[in-house]
């Protein structure tokens, strides 16, 4: 049995999402919306405002939203399955779908399942901020119903789609400040899965989760100074650590926000992540979107000036989370929309070609294959024009199986003799 997986991405309705939180954020900075969320080379290229392209690009993302959960899996598959023609001007399409013949193929190597990791993310609000508006209400828990929206989409998901390639491993977001400590506590036992076993095909497990995320943009401080919020970010740091249950954090300088961008970026910064790492060091994160920084202001320096001329990742953090996967064992980072262009790939190849054999193979057995659908399509047209531009990156073949396969079942802590297992299970074998 072979897997290939997408380690990141997300799908969720327009009510899930908190706007209210989003608009403030931008009251606590006056650059914000210019330096943040709106900087060159992250949504606004030049390109993007040739024509239509816009409207379309927009329009594009938000019908992937505006569609209930199990229908934009259904959608995702569909896509690989070559169910959709590209309005892009000579836009690159591989020969075959990457979906036939019942495998997920790349390369000319064939996969029998795909391993789909839904990022759910935690919108709970705060009540001090709610309580600033006129219309002002109880704050309220938005992971919950999120949780279960998403669990209704995988059984969706699965009785339209009985061959369908894809098997669900979410991870469930928490904001650890915005809940009481029973809660958490609550949280965890009910839905974070530590079995490290794969499912059956098409089953939902009781605890439907199999890792945590986090996201610093929207308040989440990774060792907070507040004593009682430090000491829930310590049980949920714990709990991971004992059980081996992985967590996935943002990392670049984008994406949404719910606190003023400088605040973001302090808590979205690698380096903050240090001290967790040094009192839980058996912890293991993966680091998203490999540290880009797409703020211009916060890559003005000379070393980043000196990255930039040998074609290599040029952004602070980028070297900070290089550091942090040298020093601690189980450091990880992904691929997701960073891989929208063929540029980051190329400097990303570039960096690695100068380590020496040691260092390279340490990073290159840290990465993660994923895609950031479907906030991506802000930057790709399509599902399949992500896998695409990392078909065509210069990753060897081994590199690519690595990447998108052996790397993501370490991570999830899933071992050869449980997936054999599974396999057995799966044709009915009985030892």
């Amino acid at each position: 049995m072979r897997y290939f997986s997408d380690c990141h991405f997300h799908v969720m309705t327009l009510e899930h999402p908190n706007f209210a939180t989003f608009l403030n954020s931008f009251y606590d900075s006056a650059a914000g919306l210019l330096s943040a969320n709106m900087t060159q080379n992250y949504i606004l290229t030049p390109e993007l405002f040739r024509g239509d392209n816009f409207l379309n690009m927009l329009t594009n993302t938000l019908t992937a939203f505006e569609r209930p959960i199990g229908d934009t899996f259904t959608m995702m598959e569909d896509d690989l399955r070559g169910a959709f023609t590209s309005k892009e001007k000579d836009s690159y399409a591989p020969i075959d779908p990457y979906i036939h013949d019942g495998k997920l193929n790349i390369r000319g190597m064939e996969f029998d399942r795909m391993i789909m990791i839904p990022l759910i993310m935690d919108f709970s609000q705060d009540q001090k901020e709610l309580d600033k508006i006129y219309y002002t209400f109880p704050a309220e828990d938005k992971i919950t119903s999120y949780i279960h929206d998403t669990i209704e989409g995988m059984n969706a998901y699965y009785r339209k789609n009985p061959d369908g390639l894809f098997e669900f491993y979410p991870f469930a977001g928490i904001n650890p400040r915005l809940h009481s400590m029973r809660f958490l506590e609550n949280f965890l036992e009910t839905y974070i899965n530590t079995s490290h076993r794969m499912h059956h095909p098409h089953d939902i497990p009781l605890k439907p989760c199999y890792g945590i995320k986090i996201y610093p943009p929207l308040g989440f401080c990774p060792w907070p100074d507040d004593r009682e919020t430090l000491e829930k970010h310590r049980y949920l740091y714990s709990f991971c650590e004992k059980n081996r249950v992985p967590i996935i954090t943002h990392c670049d300088d984008q994406g949404f926000r719910g606190v003023s961008a400088e605040l973001a970026w302090k808590y979205t910064d690698p380096a903050t992540w240090r001290t967790v790492l040094e009192n839980y060091p058996s912890l293991i994160i993966d680091f998203a979107h490999f540290g880009k920084q797409y703020a211009f202001s916060e890559r003005n320096n000379i070393s980043s000036m000196a990255q930039r001329l040998r074609r290599q990742p040029d952004s602070p953090w980028f070297s900070s989370l290089i550091r942090l996967m040298t020093e601690f064992e189980n450091v990880y980072a992904d691929l997701s929309f960073s891989g929208c262009t063929d540029e980051f790939y190329t400097e990303l190849l570039n960096y690695l070609s100068g380590l020496d054999g040691k260092m390279r193979e340490r990073i290159i057995s840290r990465i993660l294959f994923g895609s950031d659908f479907s906030v991506n399509l802000l930057k790709v047209e399509s599902y399949t024009k992500y896998w695409s531009v990392f078909e065509k990156s210069p990753f060897t073949d081994e590199e690519m199986v690595r990447i998108g396969e052996e790397n993501c079942l370490r991570f999830l802590g899933f071992g050869s003799e449980e997936i054999e297992e599974k396999e057995h299970r799966r044709i009915g074998f009985r030892p």
